[in-house]
């Protein structure tokens, strides 16, 4: 049985009518997702800016509520519940923000923001203290930050501050929505290396998301691709260049940046051509197709089945 299951999960968003009075359509951030999370394991989630990847992390973590569809962990589906069980069931669920700044209370102190979850759910004093002090150490941080002020920390620092505070209430899933993307390359690298680290020592299960196919290949176990609220495509990190069967998966992986050794700083690899289209009016057919280099004419109609290539390897594509 998986950690966790989502079946066909739906976010639309409804917008205002606009000033002629007109209705103006949904916005389709999450169109029909499904996907699972095992114990233990590092699900890496990819794709452009505005393709629902948030979305997704914050209805897992239910932050948000969703439009339709099921959710699953350990076996129940959470999706529904509400009150007093909700607050419960949020234990399980940790989230680690991408901006370090504002996702951290500029007016306390590293100690009382690390203990608020603890407080939150009835700890005693001297076990928060306690259990402050091992995360501390467990991420990286020296006792005396605990009396810094955020300004007073680095961005790493504060992310550190963030991964310790998400850990206080030794939760079951974190999602990791950006965690690294707002930092500089050196310290990106060592907050990746210690991600990995917890993960490992902790055997916890990650929702990594990022836009970053490098960094999600780095530390995860399997990678979900995603596009325009929808996933295209699923398959293990390892070997992910060579496997990767979806048109838009091979667009991502050639626009990871590879420097020119005759020019610093240039990129030998193309971007994905053009733009995504609207998410509150997705193309028909495949949803690729106004970009795809080999889109055929039932590209541009039918709605490709999401079917199995190979082990742990599922794809939705009519060239497949």
């Amino acid at each position: 049985m998986s950690l966790l299951e989502v079946n066909n999960l739906v976010k639309h968003y409804t917008r205002r009518k606009s000033l002629s009075n007109k209705s103006r359509p949904a916005v389709h951030a999450v169109d029909g997702v499904s996907l699972t999370i095992d114990k233990g394991e590092v699900l890496g989630l990819v794709g452009e800016s505005g393709c629902g990847k948030s979305t997704l992390g914050r209805l897992i973590a239910r932050l948000e509520e969703k439009s339709n569809g099921e959710i699953y962990f350990r076996g129940k589906e959470i999706s529904s519940i509400k009150g007093g069980s909700l607050r419960l069931l949020r234990r399980n669920f940790q989230v680690i923000f991408q901006d370090t700044s504002s996702s951290l209370n500029p007016r306390w102190k590293t100690r009382p923001i690390i203990e608020e979850p603890m407080l939150n759910f009835g700890m005693e004093k001297s076990l928060r203290q306690n259990k402050c002090d091992e995360l501390l150490d467990l991420v990286g941080l020296d006792k005396s930050d605990a009396e810094k002020y955020p300004h007073e920390l680095s961005g790493g620092q504060r992310q550190r501050v963030n991964i310790a505070r998400a850990l206080a209430l030794e939760p079951a899933l974190l999602v990791c929505d950006e965690p690294v993307s707002s930092l500089d390359v050196s310290i990106r690298a060592q907050v990746l290396k210690l991600l990995q680290s917890l993960q490992q020592k902790l055997q916890l299960s990650y929702l990594f998301i990022s836009h970053d196919l490098a960094a999600v290949s780095t530390i995860a176990t399997r990678v979900a691709v995603m596009y325009l609220g929808q996933i295209v495509e699923v398959l293990p990190a390892a070997g992910l260049e060579k496997a990767a069967a979806h048109p838009y998966t091979r667009a991502l992986i050639e626009a990871v940046p590879m420097p020119d050794p005759h020019r610093a700083g240039a990129l030998l690899r193309p971007a994905v051509r053009g733009e995504p289209p609207d998410s509150s009016k997705p193309p028909p057919g495949c949803r690729f197709h106004p970009r795809c280099p080999l889109a055929e004419e039932r590209c541009r109609i039918e709605n490709p089945v999401y079917k199995k290539i190979e082990e742990q390897h599922y794809a939705a594509c009519h060239l497949l």
